[in-house]
């Protein structure tokens, strides 16, 4: 098949004098994009491109469409299998709507109050379970593909007026049942949003839904089971009532929330009113490290407290030694763009903390393939019957 793919993709300009012949192919491609082996999918969506891109009018606008459904389709489930896959469609389907951004404002504006719509039916519908037509993974998926295309192809005017009403349906997502059984569907969410603050350098209040869990969990509660393995919360929405009596799931937690704010407050960290964002935090990691008696969390969380405090000391004397005034605004980018190319103290110590991680992910991830092949014996137990004989 991926040797048959190559040989049309060399021959698309005689594909294109025939329409009904083209249609067909275009069909066939999106089928193999959306569920082929990888090679297969690469070489599907360069037929696609090629053929848009060459007779953009006559086929972008169904392509688009029929790519989207079949997106949704295909993003019913996750799994740490299905994640590389669902990131493919994403990219692609991105590079496909920057071809014409105002084919893709009205695919974006029509699919964006859709999903606004269905929001608004969780909220107003006061049914058991009416919540979950919002959440689920096509739900999710489909927040984070339109989140990921108005990051790319930004700047564009035509795009700009999407990322408010976006951001806001995200916001209604997080809100809609905001319980500890749905954090790792807000951890999804609050990804989403710092995604487009940071790449449509759109200011998104995101700190107030990652404080929030530290007042709504107690972490000084013993865990009422012990947990034979951790929790990953990139492919998952929900967590079970036994989840959350687990060890894992604080442990787990604590982590995903210094992953958050760190990644969110390092985007910021250049900024002229950095001190003033990060106050609400400082004092809630305060309050969390009076009453918090778990030495392994407080030493996550007064690392991250020290790393902040001592960026907004950076900032303060930054801005003692300039003459600016914060109404000006063109000489406020300036200056934010000066501190952002010197670096500062709390950007340095991500990059340094993202190699770390990254290792630390691929140590995981070799180390569960080792225990696999180990083939260890499996050990049974005597029932206590044939203990007495």
């Amino acid at each position: 098949r991926s040797s048959d793919l190559q040989h049309v993709n060399a021959t698309i300009p005689y594909y294109l004098c025939f329409p009904k012949q083209t249609r067909l192919l275009l069909k066939q491609s999106i089928t193999l994009w959306s569920s082929g082996e990888e090679t297969v999918r690469v070489l599907a969506f360069l037929v696609l491109n090629k053929i848009c891109r060459h007779k953009q009018d006559l086929y972008l606008n169904p392509v688009l469409k029929k790519m989207y459904i079949s997106y949704v389709k295909n993003s019913k489930f996750t799994s740490p299998n299905v994640l590389p896959m669902i990131s493919f469609m994403q990219r692609t389907m991105t590079e496909m709507y920057a071809l014409d951004t105002q084919i893709s404002y009205q695919h974006a504006f029509i699919y964006i109050r859709q999903l606004a719509i269905h929001l608004r039916s969780a909220m107003t519908v006061k049914k058991k379970g009416s919540y979950q037509s919002v959440y689920n993974w096509q739900y999710v998926h489909c927040l984070h593909l339109w989140g990921r295309v108005l990051s790319t192809i930004y700047p564009s005017d035509v795009l700009q007026p999407l990322i408010y009403p976006l951001a806001q349906v995200i916001i209604g997502c997080i809100r809609l049942v905001p319980s500890a059984r749905f954090y790792p569907l807000r951890i999804h969410c609050i990804r989403t949003l710092m995604l487009l603050s940071e790449s449509t350098r759109t200011f998104i209040p995101l700190l107030p839904f990652i404080l929030e869990v530290f007042q709504q969990v107690d972490f000084n509660k013993r865990p009422g089971r012990i947990s034979v393995r951790p929790i990953n919360f990139a492919v998952i929405l929900k967590l079970s009532n036994a989840n959350l009596q687990e060890k894992a799931f604080k442990d787990g937690l604590i982590e995903q929330l210094y992953d958050l704010t760190l990644e969110h407050l390092q985007s910021e960290a250049h900024t002229i009113g950095f001190p003033e964002l990060v106050l609400p935090t400082v004092i809630q990691f305060k309050s969390f490290l009076k009453d918090c008696k778990v030495a392994n969390y407080c030493k996550q969380i007064r690392q991250l407290l020290e790393k902040i405090q001592e960026n907004s000391a950076f900032i303060v004397n930054k801005r003692q030694k300039t003459s600016i005034s914060v109404s000006d605004g063109p000489a406020v980018e300036r200056w934010e763009k000066q501190v952002r190319e010197e670096g500062t103290p709390l950007a340095k110590y991500y990059s340094h903390w993202k190699k770390l991680r990254e290792k630390e992910i691929q140590l995981e991830i070799s180390g569960k393939e080792r225990m696999e092949d180990l083939n260890l014996p499996e050990i049974k137990r005597k029932k206590p019957a044939e203990i007495g004989r």
